[in-house]
């Protein structure tokens, strides 16, 4: 059961660098972690310009790409990441008996839609290491665990063809 363990920890993965905007920023900074020195008047200025446009006198800034967009990307791994661990526990469910052509169908049918979410989740990551400058460390074992998956689950999908009858 490596499979469902190296998908789970793909998750996780992912999970932890959306979290952290794909690794693109920590967290939103307010001016003073920003700028440790700023004098009062500046301060003041500032504030003053945040007041006028309604936002929060916090002075929360925003990464370098809308949140719109971040959110969308998120969404879309999310459901991919939801997707391939549906698929790995539902053709985990199927008992695969000699003879019995009708479930192993249907838990190849499984098995070919995870690594078809890995090869689709390897794709996004790649669109999304284009635009977004990050960790290139946390990337790496990303993909390579993808990688990993994808030799796992074909694994598993080549034992089951020793009990096709």
């Amino acid at each position: 059961m490596q499979f469902y363990k190296t998908a789970l920890f793909i998750r996780k993965e992912l999970s932890n660098w959306m979290l952290r905007e794909f690794g693109t920023t920590r967290n939103k900074k307010s001016v003073r972690q920003v700028i440790k020195d700023i004098t009062p008047e500046d301060q003041k200025t500032i504030d003053d310009i945040f007041i006028k446009y309604g936002r929060s006198t916090n002075k929360e800034y925003q990464g370098e790409y809308p949140e719109w967009f971040m959110d969308h990307e998120k969404e879309t791994i999310l459901r991919i990441l939801q997707e391939l661990m549906e698929n790995i526990v539902r053709a985990n469910t199927l008992y695969v008996s000699k003879g019995n052509q009708l479930e192993y169908e249907q838990r190849r049918l499984y098995q070919d839609k995870a690594i078809g979410c890995c090869y689709v989740l390897y794709s996004e990551l790649q669109y999304i290491k284009s635009l977004f400058a990050t960790d290139l460390n946390r990337y790496v074992v990303i993909l390579e665990s993808i990688e990993k998956e994808v030799d796992l689950l074909k694994g598993w999908r080549q034992s089951d063809n020793k009990n096709k009858g």
